[in-house]
């Protein structure tokens, strides 16, 4: 009897394990098709406008902190207005500081891998599976690409009329026209065309953004809630952060910039 309880002891143990087993697979599949259904989602987007504002503001950032710094250290070494863009010493150290930025904008901005992380871990916090599946499949649609090319456009908006409204977008401000060419010319490209037949042309997607945003059917309206509250505050917050990390690399070239300040001053004769 002893062995046999010991025995009977050993399968429940077996079939336990199994189960747990087989649990743990199905959380590993469902796991899976959630951060499939999220890349989809993620991937659908076309994220040249949200990129091409921020990257144009950090560098009007950039051009204004790299001012500021070398009108710090010229006053230092007691320059006034004549250390400005027309002396060619001033303008190469400017252009040191600039490089600093556009390398650090290369590194850690301009790929928008650090947008589509951001992207991906707030749909994934908000989104079941299904839900997020339901999203990625509508946007393969016809009406669908429609809705998500709207929702590109208006999160472009945004990111300028950040800037905008907060004072620290300067339309004609110089060394910035290049970022500002290619954002007009890819803006020029999606503009949105009025469509007043929309909703009979595209029903399923009119229901798709008409309906209950209680419904877990219905996730369109939960999902553009989620971009224009906590996504674009990660990416006014992203923009900033580095916009803040140039100007503490910038500050760390004092020692760089100040041959090109003895330069001006000896070419000037000043003491």
């Amino acid at each position: 009897m002893g062995r046999r309880a010991c025995g009977a002891r050993w399968q429940w143990l077996l079939v336990l394990l199994a189960l747990a087993l087989l649990r743990g697979a199905h959380a590993a599949d469902g796991d899976a098709g959630k951060a499939d259904a999220v890349s989809r989602v993620v991937e659908s987007h076309d994220t040249e406008l949200m990129l091409g504002g921020g990257q144009l503001m950090i560098k009007q950032a950039a051009i204004r902190s790299a001012r500021k710094l070398l009108g710090e250290w010229g006053r230092e070494a007691g320059l006034g207005g004549e250390w400005w863009d027309s002396a060619p010493e001033y303008r190469s150290a400017r252009a040191d500081l600039l490089g600093t930025a556009d390398r650090l904008l290369a590194q850690r901005y301009v790929s928008g891998a650090w947008l589509r992380e951001a992207w991906s871990e707030y749909t994934a916090r908000e989104f079941d599976a299904e839900e997020a599946d339901t999203l990625a499949a509508h946007f393969q649609t016809e009406g669908g690409q429609q809705l998500r090319m709207l929702m590109d456009w208006y999160l472009g908006e945004m990111v300028l009329f950040n800037y905008t409204f907060t004072d620290r977008f300067e339309y004609e401000l110089k060394e910035s026209e290049a970022e500002l060419r290619a954002l007009q010319q890819a803006a020029q490209k999606r503009i949105p065309r009025e469509d007043i037949e929309f909703t009979s042309r595209y029903p399923d997607t009119f229901r798709f953004v008409a309906c209950s945003p209680d419904s877990r059917y219905c996730p369109s309206l939960k999902y553009w809630k989620m971009l224009i509250y906590p996504l674009m505050g990660e990416i006014f917050r992203y923009i900033d952060g580095l916009s803040a990390e140039i100007e503490t690399r910038m500050r760390a070239q004092r020692s760089d910039v100040m041959p090109h300040i003895e330069a001006f001053k000896a070419r000037t004769g000043r003491p």
